[in-house]
C-alpha cells in the first residue's frame, strides 16, 4: 500500500528516496534552493507529476495554501518530513540563541497545525538537543545586542583567517577577541539569570502535544544501517492522538496512563565501538554485517564514465597537491604541520575539508564541504569528487545533481544519507500500516 508524503527542506532529496523506497507518494516538497529542487525532479520525474514543487522559503510559505495546491483535505496527508535547517544548531561555529534559522522549526510546526499529518517527523543535528534560543519575552535591546556580538565574532574570525595567513596576527588584535569572548559570555549568563533561554527540544516536544500530538526522539546513526558515513541525526518522530489510538488499539480511558515510544530502526551493521555507543539500537545476540567503508563505497563507482560531470576531480594548485601528500590515510594535516617545509606550513585550523584525509577502511565522517570541496580522498592527492562524496552517502551513481561546484557539493552535504531516511521510513511505514488495517 502506498502513502502521501509531504517534505520539506528537501534538497536534492536524501530523505526523499528512503520514503520513496517505501512506496510513499510525494504531495509537496519545498525547498529554497532551486539547483536542489531541479535535482531532486531531474532524478525523480514523477514529482513533477504527483506533487506541488515549491522553492518559497520557508519563513514564506503560506501552510494553508499547501492544502489548497495540493488538493487535499486538513488530516489526510500520512506524513510531514522535515529535514530542518540545522546551522544554528551546528556545534560548528558561533551558535547564536537569536540565530533566525534556530527558529524554522516553529514554521514546521504550523504547517503540523494547518495540515494535521497523522505522523510528523523532523531530523536534526544532535546539537538540537542542546540548543537555547531567545524567548519572545526577552527585551529587544538584548536581541539586538546579542546580534552585535555574534556578528562581530563572525567578523573577527574572518579576519583573523586572513591575518593567519599573512603571519601577521598581533598581540592587539588576540586582545580585541578575548573582549568579544568576554561580552558573550556576559549576555549569556545575564540571559540564564533572567530566564530569557528556552530549550528548543523542550519547546518542540511541547508544541506538539498542544496540537494533540506523542512524540519521542532518539540520535540515529546512518553507518548503523549500511550507509558508508557516520553521520549522526536526531529523528523526532511525532504521531496523532488519534492515529495511535487506533493502530494500537488503545481507548480513551488508558490513553492517559499510555508512554509513547516510537518502534526506532534496529541497526543492520556495526562493531564492537557501534554496539557500545548506540547499544539501544542493536538486538542482544543478533548478528550485523560490518559497517560499510569508504573503500567500498568507491568500488561501486565506474571510473571509466568519462561523461560523468559529477565525477570530475578538482584542478588543486600546486603547493595543494604538494600538501596533501604529507597527509596520512584517516589523519589530519594538524598533527604532521612541524614535517611541512616552510612554504607549505598552514595554520593548524585551516579548512577541515582541505586537510583531512579519509580512512578507506572505515565509513567516512560526517561530510561537510569546506571552501567548496570535501576531503581528500583514501589515496589520491585530491579532495573527493562529488560523485564520491554522494555515493559515500548513499545516492545511486547514476544520480545527477544540477548547479556549480560549490551547489553541487552542498546539496550532497546537506543530505540525510538514504540509508537511514529508508531506514525511518521503514518504521513509519509499520504505524501507518496498523492504522488503516
Amino acid at each position: 500500500m502506498s502513502y502521501t508524503i509531504y517534505e520539506t527542506f528537501v534538497g536534492a532529496g536524501g530523505s526523499h528516496l528512503g520514503f520513496k523506497n517505501n512506496h510513499f507518494i510525494s504531495k509537496y516538497v519545498n525547498d529554497f534552493s532551486k539547483e536542489a529542487l531541479q535535482t531532486l525532479v531531474n532524478n525523480n520525474p514523477e514529482i513533477a507529476q504527483t506533487a506541488w514543487v515549491d522553492d518559497t522559503s520557508i519563513v514564506d510559505v503560506i501552510p494553508d495554501n499547501i492544502l489548497k495546491k495540493t488538493h487535499m483535505k486538513q488530516g489526510e496527508v500520512d506524513v510531514l518530513f522535515g529535514g530542518i535547517v540545522c546551522k544554528g544548531f551546528s556545534l560548528a561555529g558561533e551558535r547564536s540563541p537569536n540565530d533566525e534559522r534556530n527558529y524554522f522549526y516553529r514554521k514546521q510546526l504550523e504547517i503540523v497545525e494547518a495540515t494535521r499529518p497523522k505522523i510528523s517527523v523532523i531530523e536534526n543535528v544532535p546539537g538540537i538537543q542542546n540548543a537555547e534560543v531567545l524567548s519572545s519575552e526577552a527585551p529587544k535591546e538584548i536581541a539586538d545586542e546579542i546580534d552585535e556580538i555574534w556578528q562581530a565574532l563572525e567578523n573577527y574570525k574572518g579576519q583573523k583567517a586572513e591575518l593567519r595567513k599573512k603571519n601577521n596576527i598581533t598581540e592587539e588584535f588576540e586582545e580585541e577577541g578575548r573582549e568579544l569572548r568576554r561580552r558573550k559570555e556576559k549576555i549569556l549568563k545575564q540571559l540564564k539569570e533572567n530566564g530569557y533561554l528556552i530549550s528548543v527540544i523542550n519547546d518542540i516536544e511541547k508544541r506538539y502535544r498542544k496540537l494533540g500530538y506523542s512524540v519521542d526522539r532518539r540520535v540515529l546513526n546512518s553507518a548503523c544501517y549500511g550507509a558508508a558515513t557516520k553521520r549522526e541525526r536526531v529523528i523526532i518522530v511525532a504521531v496523532r492522538n488519534d492515529v495511535l489510538k487506533k493502530a494500537y488499539g488503545i481507548d480513551d480511558k488508558h490513553f492517559e496512563d499510555y508512554t509513547f515510544s516510537f518502534d526506532y530502526p534496529i541497526a543492520t551493521h556495526g562493531n564492537e565501538q557501534f554496539k557500545k555507543k548506540y547499544s539501544y539500537l542493536y538486538e542482544k545476540g543478533k548478528k550485523v554485517l560490518p559497517l560499510v567503508t569508504v573503500n567500498d563505497a568507491l568500488s561501486t563507482i565506474d571510473y571509466s564514465n568519462k561523461d560523468d560531470v559529477d565525477n570530475v576531480p578538482m584542478n588543486h594548485d600546486e603547493k595543494t597537491v604538494r600538501r596533501f601528500k604529507y597527509i596520512p590515510e584517516g589523519d589530519n594535516i594538524a598533527n604532521h604541520i612541524d614535517e611541512l617545509p616552510d612554504d607549505l606550513k598552514i595554520s593548524r585550523f585551516y579548512s577541515r575539508g582541505n586537510t583531512m584525509r579519509l580512512d578507506g577502511n572505515q565509513p567516512s565522517p560526517t561530510l561537510v564541504p569546506g571552501h567548496s570541496n570535501f576531503p581528500i580522498h583514501p589515496r589520491e592527492h585530491r579532495s573527493i569528487t562529488v560523485r564520491e562524496a554522494a555515493t559515500i552517502t548513499g545516492f545511486p551513481n547514476d544520480y545527477v545533481f544540477v548547479g556549480n561546484h560549490t551547489k553541487r557539493c552542498e546539496e550532497v552535504g546537506n543530505a540525510v544519507p538514504p540509508a537511514l531516511s529508508t531506514a525511518v521510513a521503514r518504521q513509519v511505514k509499520k504505524v501507518l500500516d496498523e492504522y488503516y488495517k
